[in-house]
């Protein structure tokens, strides 16, 4: 394959005509040998950037001394502490201890710059002060099976202990099943009943520790903070249990009078009905619906028993 022969372009640096190697290369081989010249043209850029725009800074030389070496060498634009990289990567170590044993550091291929992270010596340092962050912030958690203390997340320290959990949880249940028994959700203890708690004391601190919403009172219209579990057993909620004992006889009294209303409504509506279609004083029947008024007596009711033209009996009749 042809090796490809890139065009000739200006050094930026210079100004002299080169064939470059490369497509990306800006500078000719003598202006890459001699950095010197590329310090001028960039003296020369900013110098036409402030004749031609009106701002930039000048490249001013600054002597430093390496704080590591003690070369001297020159910066642009502002000071520096070290000569290079290296220089600078050995200091830091020179000067850093190890955060869990306080040793000095030494510098070798496993040692370097940790960007101002924390610096351990060794494995097994480094897997102590792991141990001393998590208590510190409180990761540290206890395996419920083998008690076992662990940092990684989550609630058993391996699956194994976690599966054998959860067959020793599904074992108890099945006792307590077949022995009638039930465990207390607040202190752990095993009772029998068809209760939540195994006492009242155990289910006011359930009632306190679950969350709460505000209800008003069914009794007293008092606005107050109900736990959860109290709205979903009934539609009604109760501040006291004064209130819940009054309860009942505030719904007796409640339905005595809507059932008075309805009684009064019906009066005041067949009293309505009666004014306007009127009403037979022996029969009490209207005279819409009482069939041998409509027909001008020619017709008897349904079901009913004559003498004559006389009705004796009719169905409608009420005394």
């Amino acid at each position: 394959m042809a090796k490809k022969i890139c065009k000739e372009k200006e050094c930026e640096a210079c100004g002299a005509w080169f064939t470059p190697s490369r497509s990306n290369v800006k500078y000719c081989p003598n202006c890459r040998t001699h950095s010197d010249q590329i310090v001028r043209q960039m003296e020369r850029n900013t110098q036409r950037n402030i004749d031609r725009y009106g701002y930039g800074q000048k490249n001013k030389k600054i002597q430093n001394v390496c704080k590591e070496c003690g070369k001297i060498f020159i910066s642009y634009l502002q000071p520096k502490d070290f000569c290079s990289k290296r220089c600078g990567d050995t200091y830091l170590v020179k000067h850093t201890s190890c955060a869990y044993c306080k040793k000095p550091m030494t510098m070798d291929d496993d040692v370097h710059d940790v960007k101002y992270g924390t610096w351990l010596c060794s494995d097994t340092c480094k897997e102590k002060w792991a141990w001393v962050i998590a208590r510190k912030n409180g990761t540290v958690h206890t395996c419920p099976n083998c008690g076992k203390e662990f940092i990684k997340k989550g609630t058993y320290c391996s699956q194994g202990c976690y599966q054998e959990f959860m067959r020793k949880k599904k074992a108890e249940a099945e006792r307590r099943k077949a022995a009638g028994l039930k465990l207390c959700p607040v202190c752990g203890k095993e009772f029998s009943g068809n209760e939540i708690c195994c006492s009242p004391e155990c289910l006011q601190k359930k009632k306190e520790t679950e969350p709460h919403a505000m209800r008003k009172c069914s009794t007293c219209s008092k606005v107050f903070s109900c736990p959860v579990s109290n709205m979903f057993s009934t539609e009604y909620s109760f501040c006291s249990l004064e209130c819940e004992k009054k309860f009942p006889d505030i719904i007796a009294r409640k339905e005595k009078l809507k059932k008075e209303k309805q009684k009064k409504q019906a009066e005041e509506k067949l009293q309505k009905y009666i004014q306007k279609n009127g009403l037979c004083s022996i029969c009490k029947t209207s005279y819409v619906d009482c069939e041998r008024m409509q027909s001008n007596f020619r017709c008897y009711p349904k079901g009913s028993s004559c003498k004559g033209n006389l009705v004796i009996k009719c169905p409608k009749f009420t005394k």
